[in-house]
């Protein structure tokens, strides 16, 4: 059952590892698509546009050019009839691939046309573009010729004379189609080019009226935001690309580019949205088709090597089920020399260390249980309860009954927090009640041969600590210090301050200073952790050996000398919650 079990587990986790890595796969082409080669599309799609654009332009300034090159002779800058008719006829059968017709205009829009017919163009706005505008020529939206009804635009430039008199004008009268062609041969998918005029009218590359795009920039829709704004753009001659929806929902890229050279005309071409991703999704099938086909692959490969794995691990369960009876006597170790058999020469070290390890372990909470009672009945000792009862007695006599009261609940709360239900930590504001009950107790017996001053960060208050760690502090302080001190009082100082990640402890007095020589021998016995002798007391070494067993050696009570006193020093770490 185990064989079948780690197995489908090896085969699961190949078969979730490599769906996973196949999704990504395709969730990063398709997004790397979207985010390169999309618009990669798009740009190249926009300077195609724009370039026929240009070349539109480049058309349009061409005839400008060659009407103003007719304007410059002799037979127009007269403005003499007799003249320039037969030259524009001549030009008429010349240029006729390029233009419909040609005609000469007089100030008040009097016009005559090559094919000898006369019209008034003085109302047509081409005509009052030119008349209000600096600039030597202007270029009419598409019209339908009177001659044949066939759209056409015309281009109409200024005539001056030798010196420079405005005398007349010069019509080019240009078929739509000979324009439009230009685009014809634009393809994008299964889009069409169209152009737009500076009054919204758009025409296909055959020179037609586009009704269906007339409709769709009028369309009033959900969609309405972009087609407003694709409207916006052409008509402040702006280039770029637009996505819309049609009357009929479906999804469609614009892409329009401004015409040089001309009265606010543009070129464009839209094409479905759908057919541009094409390629997209056919290149995202075949992936997914070919991650199809390494996955089942992956799982056959699976399969095999899932064999070769857990035969031996069988083996090595085992010899762990053995070693889950209690039984840490093994076999003996596997002769193979690959990984697994690594695994099993391990596991055979480990069951020693952990042999090394549970007889260490059984001497420490041994070591450790001896220090907490050694602690315990420090707390207990007659010596210390007969005189503090013998104090309490006397305050009574003396009918010093509120000295009585506070001495009382100071007992009460020294053994209370003492013995705090068998816990082995308590909050750093319960430590320091306790240790404030027993100096308090302690200055009730000494009277002023006793001061104290204890100073700490409030913000630590909360922080657990071990039980009973400051009273061994204050116990070596006054066995050392108070009783071999010729001058009153004995000042005791306890502060505890906040150092990186630690409590550091201090507790000095003023009494004489500990011998250098003993003081080498407190620190060597405190750091080998040998058993206490006359330069320390069990209580203090207990304390040491606790916090040491609890946190490791870096932390625990170190002794030194400044400025002629004895400074003992308890570093103890700042534990969470």
């Amino acid at each position: 059952m185990l064989r079948k079990s780690l197995r489908g587990k090896i085969l699961l986790f190949f078969g979730v590892v490599t769906t996973l890595l196949f999704l990504i796969g395709i969730i990063l082409i398709q997004s790397q698509i979207a985010n390169t080669n999309i618009p990669l599309t798009k740009d190249l799609n926009q300077q195609i546009i724009t370039v026929k654009a240009d070349e539109l332009g480049g058309w349009v300034n061409k005839r400008v050019a060659e009407l103003r090159i007719l304007t410059e002779t002799e037979a127009l800058s007269s403005m003499d009839k007799m003249t320039y008719k037969p030259f524009m006829r001549r030009m008429d059968r010349l240029h006729k691939k390029d233009y419909e017709s040609f005609a000469i205009v007089d100030l008040e829009g009097h016009a005559w046309v090559t094919n000898d017919t006369y019209i008034d163009i003085s109302e047509r706005p081409y005509f009052n573009e030119i008349q209000q505008s600096q600039k030597d020529y202007a270029i009419s939206d598409p019209i339908l010729s009177r001659s044949n009804e066939e759209p056409i635009i015309v281009i109409i430039h200024k005539i001056y004379s030798a010196e420079g008199k405005l005398m007349g004008y010069i019509n080019g009268a240009i078929y739509l189609e000979n324009f439009t062609k230009i685009a014809h041969d634009i393809r994008m998918y299964d889009g069409k080019a169209w152009l737009v005029d500076s009054t919204s009218n758009l025409f296909t590359t055959r020179g037609d009226l586009d009704k269906d795009w007339m409709n769709l920039l009028n369309l009033k829709s959900s969609d309405h935001l972009a087609v407003d704004t694709l409207k916006g753009n052409i008509s402040n001659n702006k280039s770029g690309i637009q996505e819309i929806k049609t009357p009929y929902g479906q999804e469609r890229m614009v892409v329009y580019a401004a015409i040089p050279y001309t009265n606010g005309w543009s070129l464009g071409i839209d094409y479905s949205k759908a057919l541009m991703m094409e390629d997209t999704d056919t290149l995202i099938y075949t992936v997914f088709l070919l991650g199809i086909a390494v996955l089942i692959m992956q799982l056959f490969i699976s399969l095999r090597f899932s064999k070769t794995i857990t035969e031996p691990i069988v083996d090595l369960q085992r010899k762990m089920e053995i070693v889950e009876t209690g039984n840490l006597d093994l076999p003996n170790e596997s002769t193979r020399e690959d990984e697994i058999g690594q695994l099993e020469k391990r596991f055979h070290q480990m069951i020693l260390k952990i042999k090394d390890l549970k007889a260490l372990f059984e001497q420490e909470q041994k070591e450790k249980r001896e220090a907490e009672l050694q602690i315990l009945h420090a707390q207990v000792q007659p010596h210390f309860l007969y005189n503090t009862i013998d104090t309490i007695r006397w305050s009574v006599l003396e009918e010093e009954t509120e000295q009585s009261v506070e001495l009382l609940e100071a007992l009460s709360t020294y053994y209370r927090i003492g013995l705090s239900q068998g816990a082995e930590r308590i909050t750093l504001e319960k430590e320091m009640d306790h240790i404030e009950s027993y100096l308090q107790l302690l200055k009730a017996r000494y009277e002023e041969e006793l001061e104290y001053m204890v100073c700490y960060d409030e913000t630590l208050l909360q922080c657990p600590v071990l039980k009973l760690i400051l009273q061994p502090l204050v116990e070596n302080a006054i066995i050392h210090g108070f009783r071999k001190k010729s001058k009153k009082p004995f000042l005791i100082q306890i502060s505890i301050k906040k150092a990186d990640k630690d409590l550091m402890i201090v507790v000095e007095d003023d009494g004489d200073a500990i011998d250098p020589i003993k003081l080498k021998e407190i620190q060597r016995c405190l750091k080998r952790q040998s058993k206490p002798g006359a330069e320390v007391g069990f209580g203090l070494y207990s304390t040491n050996k606790r916090i040491q067993l609890t946190f490791g050696h870096s932390y625990g009570v170190s002794f030194e000398r400044v400025e002629e006193k004895t400074r003992v020093i308890m570093k103890h770490p700042i534990l969470e919650g």
